[in-house]
């Protein structure tokens, strides 16, 4: 049902050419598997073991109601790692049963997993094929934000078989929202307020989800994310874990109301930024380009724990052409402080609606206050056209 990760690593090898011209040579034949015994309960279900391995291997299993996949698998001579998924069938023997699944480099058996299933028992009935296991709050921009400005954070989830098994670039079937309350409450109940969620990648074993929470008055909040299989429950994520209102609970974020003090620009001087962070280097026509950039301003966003910005005016622009974003050409949108990040402040905008396809290139400028000089930021500091430049995104 769902495809394995089937992309080798590239291996660039340096060769030190000396006098005696050394070859190349491969490591040893060798492989090992993470685990030596599956348990399953008695209804069809499917776990993943990893093989690490440095030669061509083999599967074989020792009952029919025992499946493995990838039931083999290329190296080149380098350790490469690659989750085989294990699968059984319901047992309606009446009885437990093993089995076993045996690897193999040629004709040479080199690891074996036991495989164990028990009787069926109606309270292990599963309600998926894949449930969720495990899902945690794993990151968020700020947990103090100003008003007006969103609450960004994201969320790791676990599925035996699913995220652990392919390289997803979809997410498969499994959605996630986040969630807010003014109440540390049981994320389901109806004092609740969500939102979908986008799919952020694949990481390890794990799939990794990013959302927003927008246009909330100043005050205290709690937070989580909620994510099911297809049609499946919801299971809700908690500190490291799923949501028990014990160990793992609800994460906490609080929106400031926006300060009404005036500062002093003439005292500063923008000395750093640069282009972060963007969502993807292609997107679709009709659809808005999305990326981050962080400003180094001494004496301000280095000592200032900020909610607000502090008066720093962000842009986002794009150009059809590669060209000086101080120059003509350029369509400008602006961004919104998403936090303070160390001893720089973060702002994330998008660009306006692009209809038409092809090659654009983008930059960040700041300015301090509404009528400071603008200064553009480049890949990795001040933009000069040299070493710090305009970065470029595809419009299909």
């Amino acid at each position: 049902m769902y495809k394995i990760i089937k992309a080798l690593s590239i291996i660039v090898m340096t060769v030190m050419i000396t006098a005696c011209n050394d070859e190349y040579e491969p490591e040893p034949a060798s492989l090992v598997v993470n685990r030596t015994e599956l348990a399953f309960s008695g209804y069809q279900s499917k776990l993943a073991v990893k093989v690490d391995a440095t030669r061509r291997w083999s599967a074989v299993t020792s009952d029919w109601w025992i499946s493995v996949s990838p039931d083999g698998y290329p190296s080149d001579g380098t350790h490469f790692v690659v989750n085989a998924a294990i699968s059984v069938q319901d047992n309606n023997t009446g009885a437990p049963r093993e089995g076993v699944v045996t690897f193999f480099i040629g004709d040479d058996a080199m690891a074996a997993v036991k495989v164990v299933q028990d009787i069926q028992n109606e309270a292990d009935r599963p309600t998926e094929e894949f449930p969720i296991t495990w899902a945690n709050l794993q990151w968020a921009v700020s947990t103090v934000v100003a008003e007006g400005s969103p609450f960004e954070a994201g969320c790791c989830v676990y599925a035996d078989g699913i995220t652990n098994v392919m390289e997803s670039t979809t997410g498969e079937d499994i959605t996630c929202e986040i969630g807010y309350s003014t109440a540390n409450t049981l994320p389901d109940g109806d004092d609740w307020t969500w939102t979908g969620c986008w799919f952020n990648g694949d990481w390890g074993d794990n799939f990794y989800y990013q959302g927003r929470i927008e246009n909330l008055p100043a005050g205290a909040y709690f937070y989580t994310f909620r994510v099911r299989n297809g049609d499946g429950p919801y299971k809700y994520a908690g500190t490291d874990g799923l949501w028990d209102g014990i160990d793992n609970v609800s994460g906490t974020f609080e929106i400031k109301a926006a300060s009404t003090g005036d500062i002093d620009y003439s005292q500063y001087t923008i000395s750093w930024a640069n282009i972060q962070w963007w969502a993807s280097e292609s997107i679709n026509a009709g659809e808005q380009f999305e990326a981050g950039s962080k400003v180094l301003v001494p004496g301000l966003t280095d000592e200032t724990e900020s909610a607000t910005g502090e008066g720093i005016v962000c842009e986002i622009g794009y150009a059809s052409v590669d060209s000086d974003p101080s120059g003509a050409g350029w369509t400008w949108n602006p961004c919104a402080f998403n936090g303070d990040w160390g001893n720089e402040f973060y702002y994330q905008g998008r660009t306006t609606v692009i209809d038409v396809a092809g090659t654009y290139y983008y930059a960040f400028r700041y300015r301090l206050g509404d009528s400071g000089a603008w200064v553009y930021a480049g890949t990795d500091g001040i933009w000069d056209g040299v070493i710090n430049t305009n970065r470029s995104f595809t419009v299909n």
